[in-house]
């Protein structure tokens, strides 16, 4: 897969779009982001960190492999896939720059619980995690997920079949004892439905309602960790932010020691995301950020931010028929759009 690179009149086309943009009803979206990981002119790839994608499985490759795709096009230094070995070749296929690592799997080309220690060497090498994209469903793979969501000391996200592993594992159940909580920041990324067996409750699509949902899920997280941990007499520091995908996401941040949370709604967007693939780019653009060293929050607003303004550049080209691999394929622009609206880039064209 290439990076789609317009041709100089539609670039600055795109930059004074951006610039009209920073003037208009999204001023304020536009200066409430954060900026984006600092790119050094003297940078090199160990500069820009390594992230490390975990998941596929038999059928389900393309999912891993646009989220390794869409880490590397938002800036990662290195990207690394940890698949089932069974469909390594295929996944390796996808893209020439990211690189794979074999790991131990079933009969049915799902990861193996076996994989946990192969996965934890990769692990101690990479600076930021993802786990789900493609996984597949097993009681082997829910077993394996809930090692990972304790034990990884990166941050990490968790998408997909990774959130339905958890949820089958209890880990978000008000009965769930935690004799141990997770090691690093965690990022959750779920749509509705995922949301749905998460939290025991499906969100409508009333903006308020799912605000509500995100904080009152976060909270009661944080609580159960907390309490677990201080009848122990050993206090609980485990930063938590949850990106409730949909038209509008709603992006929340849990303070670990207390219930207050943070939160910030996306304005960028539209149906050309409405397509397969694309929840697995989206975690993909994330795991950049963090590997680049955006704390988890900024990197879950720049993330959801990057991901809809691709689609919206998209469908300046067309209306439909958007997919997937235009979102990470936009990915350099939309970087671009960004910086010019937040008045961070010389759009004069100069070389």
């Amino acid at each position: 897969m290439d990076a789609f690179f317009p041709d100089l009149q539609l670039r600055k086309a795109w930059l004074r779009l951006a610039e009209r943009d920073a003037q208009g009803a999204r001023a304020e979206f536009w200066k409430g982001l954060p900026r984006a990981p600092e790119r050094s002119a003297t940078g090199h790839k160990g500069t820009f960190g390594v992230g490390l994608a975990i998941g596929g499985s038999r059928g389900m490759s393309g999912s891993i492999a646009l989220t390794g795709s869409a880490c590397l096009f938002s800036g990662a230094g290195l990207t690394r896939l940890a698949v089932p070995d069974a469909i390594l070749e295929t996944v390796a296929q996808f893209q020439r720059e990211y690189t794979t690592v074999p790991v131990e799997c079933d009969g049915q080309g799902r990861l193996a619980f076996a994989a946990a220690r192969a996965l934890k060497e990769q692990i101690s090498g990479a600076t930021a995690v993802a786990v789900g994209p493609g996984l597949g469903r097993s009681p082997e793979l829910d077993a394996l997920v809930a090692e990972l969501f304790f034990e990884i000391e990166k941050p990490a996200v968790f998408d997909a079949d990774a959130l339905n592993a958890l949820s089958s594992s209890g880990v978000f159940s008000e009965s769930y004892s935690f004799d141990r909580v997770p090691k690093g920041p965690r990022i959750f990324t779920p749509h509705p439905g995922e949301f749905a067996r998460m939290s025991g409750e499906k969100p409508s699509a009333d903006e308020a309602d799912r605000i509500e949902r995100a904080a009152s899920f976060l909270q009661g997280l944080n609580r159960r960790i907390r309490d677990s941990q201080a009848a122990k007499g050993v206090s609980a520091v485990c930063p938590m932010t949850l990106v409730l995908k949909g038209w509008r996401t709603v992006i929340a941040e849990s303070a670990p020691d207390s219930d207050k949370i943070s939160f910030s709604v996306n304005e960028t967007g539209n149906n050309h995301l409405a397509t397969g693939g694309s929840g697995d780019a989206l975690t993909g653009v994330i795991l950049g950020l963090l590997a680049q060293g955006s704390n988890a929050y900024d990197a879950a607003r720049l993330g959801v931010m990057l991901h809809g303004l691709t689609a919206e550049l998209r469908n300046t080209l067309s209306s439909r028929g958007g997919i997937a691999s235009d979102v990470i394929r936009l990915l350099p622009c939309a970087f671009d759009y960004f910086l010019a609206a937040q008045g961070n880039l010389d759009t004069d064209g100069d070389l």
